[in-house]
């Protein structure tokens, strides 16, 4: 027992602790395999005394009857509709401490916890903590609860994981697949694009004072986003089913201007060669650098209508440049 004493001594946090995590003085570890009588006796002590202070501890349930644990717990409450009793489930304090059977008392006093073991009074665990041992005080009940964590534990054990891996695949691979294709362009061109939102309905932000709002803007009002943000590097957007767009691109991701360009990939009927490896993965090691599926809504923004094609901030517009692949001029 002595050297329980010491590891509960050690193991549970000090009056050094965050306050905030460790605001009770008394931590009891129950279970329904205790009498009502006893539960809802410490349960009544536990009102009369300073809110927060006190901490039961459960160390798990049934599977599927959580609510069936919940609801017996709270029907030995003094007020069924008080949550000024504390009562948690833990079942790493019930192995931190190896607590086996219940109640068991950790009662702080002064720097350190001491154990009190066995039915008894809060008032008589305190007491008995003052004696600075472990203390048996009344009788002890097995615990009804499983440990939650082993029931876990096993049943992942036992678990089929292997479809749940595959549709994890199947979801990353649809997802990472460029989901809609452009017409590759035939001939060198520039266009500007100003991309803009329109505010759906008053947007609010409080004032100042936290109470008072100031209106943002009103619904219908359109905004130039370049007003307020940059496009941090040139984008790239080509077809990666085309082998000459994709050397056109490798040609230009080597010059200084555009070595930290974002590259961006459409083209639905793109397969990779096994068939299995992610085409914007088996693209990104062709290229050395991450290729992003291009989204719908993205591409919208940027206004790219063909490819490939190369979009840059000028001023408080999008300048977007296509090159005709069969030239390869890129410039």
């Amino acid at each position: 027992m002595d050297e329980a004493k010491k590891r509960f001594q050690q193991s549970v946090p000090t009056a050094e602790a965050d306050p905030g995590e460790m605001d009770f003085d008394m931590q009891v570890f129950i279970s329904t395999g205790m009498p009502d009588g006893v539960l809802r006796h410490l349960f009544k002590q536990a009102l009369e005394q300073e809110p927060g202070k006190i901490r039961f501890v459960v160390r798990g349930f049934e599977p599927q009857k959580l609510g069936a644990l919940l609801s017996k717990l709270r029907k030995l409450l003094p007020d069924p509709y008080s949550d000024d009793v504390v009562v948690e489930i833990d079942p790493n304090a019930f192995r931190t401490y190896g607590v086996t059977a219940v109640p068991v008392y950790l009662v702080k006093d002064g720097e350190k916890w001491f154990e009190v073991r066995g039915a008894a009074s809060l008032e008589t665990a305190r007491k008995s903590a003052k004696r600075r041992g472990s203390y048996t005080a009344g009788e002890l009940y097995s615990i009804a609860e499983p440990d939650i964590l082993t029931v876990v534990e096993e049943r992942a054990k036992n678990y089929d994981w292997q479809p749940v891996l595959d549709r994890a695949r199947s979801r990353i691979t649809k997802n990472l697949k460029p989901g809609f294709d452009l017409p590759t362009t035939s001939k060198d061109a520039t266009s500007y694009v100003v991309p803009t939102f329109t505010a759906p309905h008053d947007i609010k932000s409080p004032g100042r004072d936290g109470k008072s709002e100031i209106t943002m803007a009103k619904a219908g009002q359109t905004f130039n986003l370049l007003d307020f943000t940059r496009l941090q590097a040139p984008v790239i957007v080509f077809d990666g089913g085309d082998e000459r767009q994709v050397r056109l691109v490798q040609s230009w991701i080597k010059r200084v201007e555009f070595k930290s360009a974002d590259l961006f990939v459409v083209g639905t009927t793109m397969e990779s060669k096994d068939g299995k490896t992610l085409v914007t993965t088996e693209l990104a090691k062709k290229l050395k650098r991450p290729v992003l599926p291009m989204m719908k809504r993205l591409n919208e923004r940027f206004g790219v209508e063909a490819v490939p094609a190369i979009v840059e901030q000028e001023g408080t517009r999008l300048r977007v440049r296509y090159f005709d692949p069969q030239t390869n001029k890129g410039k």
